[in-house]
């Protein structure tokens, strides 16, 4: 009974956030109202409260869910090119600037105003979603890139983030033009220190491509 519970909670709780992502892609966060999201989906505003005690924590919510599917797209961007760290970059940042660029809840976002609205979350409140981001990337490159430097690993990892989130909040090219030079920015910080200490490989063998392209991308 208690997992049944729980999973009737977790349904309702995805209904909640659905409608409220629905009514602030549609009309903003500034306009979404707890009686109409109650409404919305069917129940007393004392079952909505009883999920979310407040807007604030609704938003919160929003955010939360939108930046854990985030994350799910950047580690499959990743984990597809865990033998070219340059491609690795550039294709989770490129995934995350046109994600950011079609999704509506990111959109009115982006469009909002005042320290209480969702955009927030990407300015003023953005440090537990830096921290969520940049322990993942660092996981991964620790993991895939054990000869970079964790100096210059740190460095390249805490530029990715902030690099790309700057980009989601004010957009400059296109997703593309911003994930390449973003790509080409990071990898060579991550080359910029410590670099004489990379171990060696083994006669015959080639180590991972971290740069395409220029004299950087060989390691002697």
């Amino acid at each position: 009974m208690p997992r049944f519970r729980e999973t009737v909670r977790t349904l309702l709780r995805e209904r909640l956030l659905d409608a409220a992502y629905e009514a602030v892609a549609d009309r903003g966060f500034d306009k979404l109202r707890m009686a109409h999201l109650a409404s919305a989906v069917g129940v007393s505003r004392q079952t909505l409260y009883a999920e979310f005690p407040s807007k604030e924590a609704v938003g919160e919510a929003l955010f939360q869910r939108e930046l854990e599917r985030c994350l799910v797209g950047i580690q499959q961007g990743l984990d597809a090119h865990r033998d070219d760290l340059r491609a690795a970059v550039e294709a989770s940042v490129g995934f995350t600037l046109t994600l950011a660029g079609r999704n509506p809840l990111i959109k009115a976002m982006l469009a909002g105003t005042g320290e209480d609205g969702l955009l927030s979350y990407l300015t003023t409140r953005s440090a537990a979603a830096f921290e969520t981001a940049t322990a993942m990337a660092d996981a991964y490159v620790t993991e895939a890139w054990p000869a970079v430097d964790p100096v210059a690993r740190e460095l390249a990892v805490d530029a990715a983030v902030r690099l790309t989130a700057s980009h989601i909040v004010q957009a400059g090219p296109s997703p593309e033009e911003s994930a390449r030079r973003i790509a080409d920015t990071v990898v060579r910080i991550a080359l910029s220190t410590g670099r004489e200490q990379m171990p060696r490989q083994a006669s015959g063998t080639r180590p991972p491509v971290l740069l395409q392209d220029g004299p950087v991308a060989d390691v002697p």
